[in-house]
C-alpha cells in the first residue's frame, strides 16, 4: 500500500481529514522533539468527528500533584482551541488517531484534555490530565478512564 505523509501536526484547523488520510505505518507516527502526544484507539474503528479539547492548567508547577491546589488564573484552552472548534487529529496510524502538541504550551508540565465528538465525551466523560515528567506520550482506549504510558500497556488493557 502506498503511504501518504501527513504533514500538518498542530492546530485545530490543521489536522487531517480522516476520510482521506491513509494510515501511516508505526514509524511514521514518531513523536517530534519538543512535543507531547495523545494516541486514541476506538474498537469500532470509527474516528469521524472525534477531536481534542486541550488546555493549560494554571496550577503552580510545584502543586500540579495536589488535586485542590489554588490557581492564580483560570485555565486557558490552547490558542485556536474551543469546545466548538476542537483540535483535529494530527494523524492516524496502526493504533488509531493521535494528536501532537508543542510541550511548551504546558508551562507547569501538566497536560489537560477531553477527547470528544460534539458533546459526547470519551473516558467516562471525565476531564483527564497527565504530567509530562511521567512521559511525553499517552495511549487511551475508548471507554477506559485510565491513561496508559505505553502503547503496549494500552493494548494489554483492552483484554
Amino acid at each position: 500500500m502506498k503511504r501518504q505523509q501527513i504533514i500538518p501536526r498542530v492546530g485545530p484547523d490543521r489536522g487531517v481529514d480522516l476520510g482521506v488520510a491513509v494510515a501511516a505505518s508505526a514509524e511514521d507516527a514518531q513523536l517530534p522533539e519538543g512535543e507531547v502526544g495523545i494516541h486514541y484507539y476506538r474498537a469500532d474503528g470509527n474516528y469521524e468527528g472525534w477531536n481534542l479539547h486541550v488546555w493549560e492548567s494554571f496550577e503552580k508547577r510545584e502543586e500540579v500533584d495536589i488535586p485542590d491546589a489554588k490557581k492564580p488564573f483560570v485555565d486557558r484552552a490552547l490558542p485556536g482551541v474551543a469546545w466548538m472548534t476542537p483540535m483535529r487529529p494530527t494523524g492516524k496510524d496502526d493504533f488509531g488517531i493521535y494528536w501532537f502538541i508543542a510541550a511548551a504550551e504546558f508551562g507547569n508540565g501538566k497536560v489537560s484534555y477531553i477527547i470528544h465528538r460534539a458533546d459526547m465525551k470519551d473516558q467516562h466523560g471525565k476531564d483527564v490530565s497527565w504530567l509530562i515528567r511521567n512521559g511525553k506520550e499517552i495511549w487511551v482506549n475508548t471507554g477506559d478512564p485510565n491513561v496508559c504510558m505505553s502503547k503496549e500497556d494500552a493494548i494489554k488493557a483492552r483484554k
